[in-house]
């Protein structure tokens, strides 16, 4: 391979020249053939759209919030009547099982005082027509 020394072969051009003064006067040129008058300014931030956000937000919470609150209190209580059927229906559970898991405080509760007096008894007797159905039950 021969050595090639770049300062001493001759150098190659590319045959394209600008003309003498082109330079000079190119900006003033350019700006000459630009629009005269000056474009819209559109802001990404309209307010048109602002007010569409805000309106979706507000109308997502409006939806939300009962939806959670609803969710929320299925999930937490549980039906009384449901609990009552599955404590009758499951015969793995005797009644004095369930008497055993109850506290004084649960059986205070459940009681039931009827604080009848033979006036309220009599007055119920005498108003009412269909005797016959005290009767019989």
């Amino acid at each position: 391979m021969n050595n090639f020394k770049l300062d001493n072969e001759p150098k190659i051009t590319s045959g394209f020249k600008a003309p003498e003064g082109y330079f000079d006067a190119f900006s003033d040129k350019v700006l000459m053939q630009l629009p005269k008058q000056e474009s819209k300014v559109i802001s990404i931030f309209s307010s048109r759209k602002r007010w569409y956000y805000v309106a979706a937000s507000v109308i997502v919470l409006l939806i939300s919030i009962p939806l959670y609150h609803q969710y929320v209190l299925n999930q937490e209580s549980v039906d009384a009547t449901v609990l009552e059927d599955y404590l009758a229906y499951n015969t793995s559970v005797s009644e004095d099982e369930i008497v055993n898991l109850l506290d004084k405080e649960d059986l205070e509760k459940m009681k039931v005082d009827f604080n009848l007096q033979d006036k309220d008894i009599e007055e119920v007797l005498e108003s009412n027509s269909n005797l016959e159905q005290y009767i019989l039950d």
